[in-house]
């Protein structure tokens, strides 16, 4: 065999090598390359799992991102930020309250409205406490123990004393009469009498206060005028005290007390936010 023969018998051959690879990859089944590309794609997921839970807070975000369309349609991502937690707890400790103090008598309507007046005690609110036995409880203790405001007296590791009623400028009180008598609710300088004489006596406090009583050309006493700080809170009704931190409620101590019967009594404290001082306007407890 010549050369020139030689070489067609192996182009021939390279021919039919190359037919061969190409119908070996025509009609044999492509599971070879479906798997090796299902394990990459398998792989990529698996990776992507691994790096999500090593960064929860950057999933979380982008999960909790609100969107935000402005008013010409434009499209924003905001960030929404809590306040942190300590801030949280101040702002709930500095917040403004309301406090109620609840007026109590126990009168017997139909002695009170017959040795005072008619309407003195009505009923639906009363107690079962008779005039005459009133008048012998305040002789005997100078006070009559139904009649108070709420909160009254601490007892508590042997004290008797005043209860103090604590409060932040902002806070609110509210006055609950629960009894079946008028009441003052009214701020003085010091404890004194109230503008009904024949109580006065009987209790120890034969001076009226001035910020309770005024005396008439002929000797009586009458009421002061309703103000800011001298309330009268009828039987059976609430209505708003003052408001801590006002010129009527300032910081510091400040003594209440009912200008009829001048046993019920409560002091108020207001203290400020930062400091928890109540200032220099304490006055002395009569």
């Amino acid at each position: 065999m010549d050369g020139r023969n030689l070489h067609l018998v192996a182009v021939c051959g390279f021919k039919w090598v190359a037919l061969g690879a190409g119908a070996a990859l025509l009609f044999c089944s492509p599971n070879g390359v479906a798997q090796s590309q299902a394990k990459s794609e398998s792989q990529t997921e698996i990776t992507e799992k691994i790096s999500a839970s090593a960064r929860p807070d950057r999933v979380a975000q982008k999960n909790t991102t609100p969107v935000i369309s402005s008013e010409n349609g434009e499209i924003t991502l905001a960030v929404l930020r809590g306040k942190p937690a300590a801030v949280r707890n101040s702002d709930a400790r500095f917040a403004s309250e309301t406090k109620t103090i609840r007026i109590w008598d126990a009168c017997d309507p139909d002695s009170f409205n017959n040795a005072v007046k008619p309407g003195t005690c009505i009923p639906g609110h009363h107690g079962q406490t008779n005039f005459q036995d009133f008048l012998a409880e305040l002789d005997l203790d100078k006070i009559a123990g139904g009649w108070r405001f709420n909160p009254l007296l601490n007892t508590t590791d042997g004290a008797f004393k005043l209860v103090q009623l604590e409060l932040k400028p902002g806070d609110q009180i509210s006055l609950e009469n629960v009894g079946g008598e008028t009441h003052t609710f009214t701020r003085v300088q010091e404890f004194a009498g109230g503008f009904f004489d024949p109580l006065n006596g009987r209790t120890g406090n034969p001076t009226p206060a001035p910020e309770c009583a005024r005396l008439l050309p002929d000797g009586r006493l009458a009421p002061q005028p309703e103000s800011d700080t001298n309330q009268f809170v009828e039987a059976a009704t609430t209505e708003a005290g003052p408001l801590a931190g006002t010129p009527v409620l300032p910081l510091g101590v400040t003594h209440w007390q009912c200008c009829i019967h001048p046993w019920m009594r409560i002091n108020i404290a207001v203290r400020d936010r930062e400091q928890g001082q109540v200032g220099n306007h304490d006055h002395a407890q009569q």
